[in-house]
């Protein structure tokens, strides 16, 4: 966890203002059963077996080679070009087809991420316990609300020896959750297939910490050298998620154990979209920097199932404390500037437009202008804004109007 983080958590007050059209809701934890331990497997191949009920082993002596699971650091992600500026103060230009073609946010970009980390199959060592995915593809696009079906397969690449494992699968934090200030918690679900059936764990998000893999000793088992076992996952990301990019990590603990290091791990990246969800394209703005003067930023929004329900979002954030009377968030109404009113949520302030938002509208598309003023600068670096949309319960992905080509 980043100092920054930590930072937000100890401050308690949020840092982020939202600029949106109704509220965005934290999603729920999942509450399920732990499911019983599994029975080993006595074949050396790579073979799906259903976990049965048995005891959760014993903590094993120590294994041949500590096992490592090190994975890529993200690298930026491209951005598109900006689109023309917006003139500060003026009511929104004629549909501006030239800076919508030039902007075309992808659905599952991520906002702030770096580019996904290569696919990891567990320590990389010819011992120790490997990790592989089956029916998960790197780079793979999620739809949000399919059911995604998938197996983990952990095998014992000792050439002697018994391993322990506690199987451990969920997602890593995401860019695009619900509530993403401080713990970025994807929001769905995650069943795993017992001898019972199938079972729905506790969460399908990692936290802040390792409580992920803390005393998660439900369907352990013991993996002779060259013996393997896989069981079946399947997952749902809910609407209240945004596109974008994430990680699914599957971990290999030992039961009983508190110290992870050198925890054989793999994970595998997915591109996170939505079909039914608006998308962001032509964003521009009249200056490259927040500042105490009025500064008008701009953005075009599409909706494939229509505009009758479709509110704009505009976020705003700082390295330093951002309360509602240090910020001034207007939008277009009418032909005029009008203030829209600060009130919080679980992402920080929540400026909501006011009722009647007159824009300019054409078939699926429409076009949205508001201004940003800071009362005061902030003490350490700049002001971040990030513009997105959500239109009938789906959400946009974000953009930054003020980066340097329009970027994430």
């Amino acid at each position: 966890m980043s100092a920054s983080v930590i930072a937000r958590i100890a401050k308690i007050v949020p840092l982020a203002v939202i600029a949106a059209v109704g509220v965005t809701a934290c999603g729920p934890a999942d509450n399920g059963a732990p499911a019983a331990a599994s029975a080993p497997v006595s074949t050396p191949a790579a073979v799906s077996v259903t976990p049965g009920a048995g005891a959760v082993p014993a903590l094993p002596a120590a294994p041949t080679t500590d096992p490592a699971a090190p994975t890529a650091t993200p690298a930026p992600a491209e951005t598109p070009e900006a689109a023309a500026a917006v003139t500060a103060g003026t009511k929104p230009a004629a549909k501006p087809t030239a800076a919508k073609a030039a902007v075309a946010p992808k659905a599952g970009a991520a906002p702030k991420a770096g580019a996904a980390p290569a696919p990891s199959t567990g320590n990389g060592n010819s011992s120790g316990i490997g990790i592989t995915f089956t029916g998960l593809d790197e780079g793979r696009q999620i739809e949000l609300n399919d059911l995604v079906s998938f197996s983990v397969t952990w095998k014992n690449n000792d050439a002697t020896g018994t391993r322990s494992v506690a199987p451990v699968v969920a997602t890593q934090q995401y860019e695009g959750a619900p509530c993403s200030r401080v713990v970025a918690m994807a929001d769905g679900t995650l069943e795993r297939k017992d001898a019972s059936g199938w079972k729905k764990l506790d969460s399908l998000s990692q936290g802040t910490g390792m409580d992920y893999v803390t005393n998660r000793n439900d369907g352990a088992f013991t993996l002779a050298a060259g013996e393997s076992r896989t069981i079946e996952y399947r997952m749902r990301l809910s609407p209240a998620n945004r596109p974008g990019r994430i990680g699914i990590e599957a971990d290999a603990p030992v039961p009983g154990s508190t110290d992870y290091r050198g925890m054989a791990k793999a994970v595998v990246n997915a591109t996170v979209v939505d079909h039914h969800g608006p998308e962001v394209t032509g964003v521009s703005a009249g200056s490259v920097k927040v500042g105490t003067s009025p500064t008008a930023f701009g953005f075009v929004v599409s909706a494939p199932e229509g505009t009758a329900d479709l509110h704009p979002v505009v976020s705003v954030s700082a390295a330093d404390e951002l309360a509602a009377d240090d910020v001034t968030v207007e939008a277009m109404v009418g032909g005029a500037w009008k203030p829209v009113e600060l009130k919080q949520d679980c992402e920080g302030l929540t400026a909501v437009a006011p009722t009647g938002l007159e824009v300019n509208r054409w078939g699926d598309s429409v076009e949205y202008a508001f201004r940003i003023a800071l009362k005061k600068a902030p003490v350490h670096g700049d002001v971040e804004v990030l513009v997105g949309a959500r239109s009938n319960g789906h959400q946009a992905a974000r953009w930054n109007p003020f980066a340097p080509l329009g970027g994430r």
